[in-house]
């Protein structure tokens, strides 16, 4: 399929992202400084985690890596480290944690480690966003979410529970019906803008089991204020009035449904216009990162989306199942998201890092980040060190990096890319050019999470449950940060400060000639080429509409706004309308993470899911490989 995305378009997207910098606040830049000035000495003062403003990949954090990447430029004199290491990491997301401490497990607590991250904070996507106000500590998830429990493998199930995950306890700590935690029984409200239908509304209601076609559906959908046709159409679609696809056979169906995308389906056979079709757009941008007209059918319903029941008995039937189950399904998650399993990873190759031994006190526990990068330490984590080159040399790896503007240079016994796969084919020359390209098949996934710290809860409060979707709207989904209570740490309080956790996904709709891929590509380059101040104007514009009859006022309540920016943002999961159906073994995700001499790779791109579960199943895989050479 033709690719949309010119020359232009590219050079276009590398000069604003180069120029990122030009469009930083002075807070930004103030952040920035004191994350890198002095990049090789962090002191005790040093704790990213409350750091405002623009974050994920900040800056600093990439203009290393897209100068290797766009232009092949590297650094041409390297001063050589006197550190030799067992096993050096490349990346301390959760994939290289994890690595780290299976390594260290099964080879030995004496073997020396060093992780290397180009960020500012370790974790990856697993970012903390923390807030202090009134007094109080609050939490926001700055990237990876919660926990896919029923996809663990027994490998992961292990590696939790000797950290100190008790995913039953866990999901115990938390108020119930929590979107990010229990979509299937969440109550939640849909926010209709003026600007797309003509009046800012908020609906309240059980929505997944009103589109599943449970409970007073011709009520819940009367809310919304459609026209009456639209009305009519969309509630006989969710209750399943007639069969929309009688035509087909059983096995006809399914093969429309993998192959049509949900707004034709939407649109050719039940009848919607584009306003009643962007009611389900939110969701299947936050799930997928493209929209409705990029997704197939079978991947909508798999959000809940409604239909199931009018695609006849056999629909109907698993409707009923979809709906039956979609309450019990629950997935665990800590207050800062995934953020406490990196940190629970990190005080146990690292225990001087901080105090405790338990998931209660590691979400209260302030880091001394200081300890991280000690000469005396088996385990060493170095962060704004974003590597450039990683070759094997006389029966080991020489591993080459940029922190603070120099060059530097190691060598190791064994070399674990836990980095994201795009960019491996740069660090690593030596690569077959076949196995290149595998590693470059798969684009990941643009996302801004951004929270909110409001000096206030009544407004929002007032209005209903804090958890919306949101059609039409700059961010697709708005909600209470995870009301999750463990140890010292109360997340659900009934007033003061509150966190507002924020989605917005910059991918363009499809013009009809773009693949998912071209699609994020062009959402990177738009994430990289826009402001701070966009991001913060659409945060007080949306809320001022969703909550200013309650009282709400932006200058007055908003206190702190952090987004994390996600250029590369979740790995790439393969799409029902974009890709083959690959052979076992023969995928391109199978075929990139192939190892390479002394070298392996671990991250969630190379199971080709954009899971937790994902990147320590590949960490097992690649510390096999490792230990087996």
């Amino acid at each position: 399929m033709k690719s949309s995305i010119t020359r232009r378009d590219f050079l276009n997207g590398a000069a604003l992202a180069l120029g990122a910098g030009a469009m930083l606040s002075s807070r930004d830049l103030l952040a920035l400084e004191s994350a890198t000035a002095d990049a090789g000495r962090i002191g005790q003062d040093y704790y990213p985690p409350t750091l405002t403003g623009m974050r994920g990949n900040h800056a600093g954090s990439f203009e290393v890596a897209h100068a290797m990447a766009w232009r092949g430029e590297k650094p041409t004199e390297y001063a050589a480290l006197d550190e030799t290491y067992d096993l050096v990491i490349v990346g301390g997301g959760l994939s290289g944690l994890a690595s780290a401490y299976l390594y260290r497990k099964q080879a030995g607590a004496d073997k020396k480690i060093l992780i290397l991250e180009n960020h500012d904070d370790f974790g990856g996507h697993a970012k903390r966003n923390e807030f202090h106000s009134d007094g109080r500590m609050l939490l926001g998830i700055g990237g990876s979410v919660n926990l896919e429990q029923d996809n663990f493998s027994d490998d992961v199930h292990t590696v939790l529970k000797e950290i100190g995950v008790d995913l039953e306890r866990l999901d115990a700590a938390r108020e119930p019906g929590h979107l990010l935690a229990q979509l299937g029984d969440a109550q939640m409200g849909y926010y209709l803008n003026k600007q797309t239908y003509g009046k800012d509304r908020v609906a309240h209601g059980q929505w997944i089991q009103t589109w599943l076609g449970q409970g007073d559906v011709r009520a819940s959908i009367g809310a919304f204020g459609l026209p009456s046709d639209q009305e009519k159409r969309l509630v006989a679609l969710a209750e399943g009035e007639r069969d929309l696809l009688p035509e087909l056979s059983l096995w006809e169906t399914k093969r429309y449904i993998e192959t049509t995308s949900y707004r034709d389906f939407l649109s050719q056979k039940a009848g919607l216009k584009p306003e009643t079709i962007a009611l389900f757009d939110p969701l299947v941008r936050i799930f997928y990162g493209v929209g409705v007209e990029s997704c197939s059918v079978a991947e909508a319903f798999l959000t809940g989306a409604p239909g199931m029941k009018s695609l006849g008995l056999a629909g109907s039937l698993v409707s009923k199942l979809f709906a039956y189950m979609a309450p019990s399904v629950r997935f665990p998650l800590f207050p800062d998201g995934n953020a406490s399993i990196a940190r629970m990873l990190v005080r146990r190759l690292i225990p001087e890092v901080a105090p405790g031994s338990t998931m209660d006190d590691v979400v209260s526990a302030r880091f001394d980040y200081s300890k991280l990068d000690r000469e005396e330490s088996p385990i060493r984590l170095r962060l704004n060190s974003t590597v450039v080159h990683a070759v094997n040399h006389d029966g080991g790896v020489e591993v080459s990096y940029v922190q603070g503007g120099k060059a530097y240079s190691l060598r190791a016994r064994h070399c674990i890319m836990a980095c994201y796969n795009g960019i491996i084919p740069h660090i690593c020359p030596e690569l077959p050019e076949a196995q290149k390209e595998h590693l470059k098949y798969g684009v990941k996934v643009p996302l801004v999470m951004t929270n909110v710290l409001l000096r206030n809860s009544d407004a929002v409060k007032a209005a209903g449950p804090v958890q919306y979707v949101c059609p039409g709207s700059f961010y697709e989904i708005v909600s209470e940060a995870p009301p999750v209570s463990l140890g010292e740490y109360r997340g659900a309080r009934q007033s003061g400060p509150i966190v507002l956790w924020m989605a917005h996904n910059p991918s363009p709709q499809n013009n009809g000639q773009q693949t998912a891929r071209d699609l994020y590509r062009l959402g990177r380059h738009r994430l990289y080429s826009t402001p701070f101040s966009t991001f913060e104007s659409a945060v007080e514009q949306q809320l001022t509409g969703m909550f200013g009859r309650h009282g709400f006022d932006a200058g007055r309540d908003i206190e702190a706004i952090t987004v994390n920016r996600w250029a590369h943002g979740y790995s790439y999961e393969y799409t029902d309308l974009y890709d083959p159906d690959w052979e076992d073994g023969q995928a391109p995700h199978e075929l990139g993470r192939k190892p390479l001499g002394c070298i392996s790779i671990a991250n969630a791109d190379s199971e080709g899911s954009a899971y937790l579960h994902a990147a320590i199943d590949a960490a097992w895989r690649a510390v096999g490989e490792r230990l087996s050479d």
